[in-house]
């Protein structure tokens, strides 16, 4: 059984300017990140939160980091090649389709609408050319960026989802009661990791394919409650 996050309904919109410093983040319930299949806790470590209103899905994401880094400024880029925090979204249980959004330590975003997965051949190039319009994201830093030889402390994301521009939900805002799939994962590449690279989610995935996070069957439930 995969855990429900109650995502809670908030009456003032969050500032999205990348510090996570607004008061209603305080009413969001954290979304925790682990080690695919093991479950264990990441040596780097990655705390969220979501919230919504009548317009958008937030989400705030705090990741630790002792080595930030990111070269990418071109929406679309292979984003997860580089530092980035990932939100991957599935509205419609009778659908295939779902969302993700990767976005890199500077900002730099790379979204796609999925019809179906592994229709959209091996980069996902196929299903990026769908821009999400309106999106908003921040991001901020404790540390200097693309400097490995001293060590930062963390990066932070926010991001402002617009309903209106995700296409499953013809244009409606989700009502009170109604649960989607979602997870949010990260690609961590630092000098101060024994591989070099560290891969964590929200989602308890326990199939042997475990690192491949666009495995919806096994991502948690999201409840937008009021």
């Amino acid at each position: 059984m995969q855990d429900t996050y109650r995502c809670r309904f908030t009456p003032t919109a969050p500032l999205i300017d990348g510090r996570l410093e607004d008061p209603v983040w305080k009413d969001a319930a954290e979304v925790k990140f682990y080690l695919p299949v093991s479950h264990e806790q990441p040596q780097s470590l990655t705390i969220g939160r979501l919230l919504w209103d009548e317009q958008h899905l937030y989400v705030g994401i705090k990741a630790d980091d002792k080595d930030v880094w990111s070269y990418f400024t071109e929406r679309d880029s292979t984003t997860c090649f580089e530092d980035v925090l990932e939100i991957f979204l599935k509205p419609l249980a009778d659908q295939e389709s779902y969302y993700n959004f990767e976005i890199n330590a500077i900002g730099t975003v790379y979204d796609a609408f999925n019809l179906k997965r592994g229709a959209g051949g091996e980069d996902h190039h196929r299903w990026s050319r769908w821009n999400c319009e309106g999106l908003r994201v921040a991001t901020g830093l404790k540390g200097t960026l693309n400097k490995p030889e001293d060590e930062d402390k963390y990066w932070t994301l926010e991001a402002a989802i617009p309903f209106a521009s995700l296409p499953t939900l013809q244009r409606r805002p989700p009502q009170a009661g109604e649960r989607w799939r979602f997870h949010l994962s990260r690609y961590d590449y630092s000098v101060y990791l024994k591989e070099g690279v560290e891969l964590s989610s929200s989602a308890r995935f326990t199939s042997t394919t475990g690192s491949f996070f666009h495995r919806w069957e096994e991502w948690p439930e999201l409840e937008f409650v009021r």
